[in-house]
């Protein structure tokens, strides 16, 4: 298990653990960006990734990204 600002563009994960306040968790789980869910990293651009989850891409900055955790 490793923090996400550390995969590489291309990687298929699973996130296993946001450690983030209960109102985020809640909102990205709404989203389906949750812990068991597949993720691939589109990009890392200018201190930002873009995920895919299901048919859905999001960006998040790299400060969001050390608090998820994939494997």
């Amino acid at each position: 298990m490793f923090p996400l600002s550390l995969a590489r563009t291309g990687e298929k994960l699973i996130i296993r653990k946001i450690k983030a306040e209960q109102e985020i968790k809640t909102r990205f789980k709404e989203l389906g960006f949750c812990e068991g869910a597949q993720i691939t990293i589109v990009s890392a651009e200018q201190g930002n990734l873009i995920l895919k989850t299901k048919d859905s891409s999001y960006a998040i900055d790299r400060d969001f990204a050390q608090t998820i955790f994939v494997s």
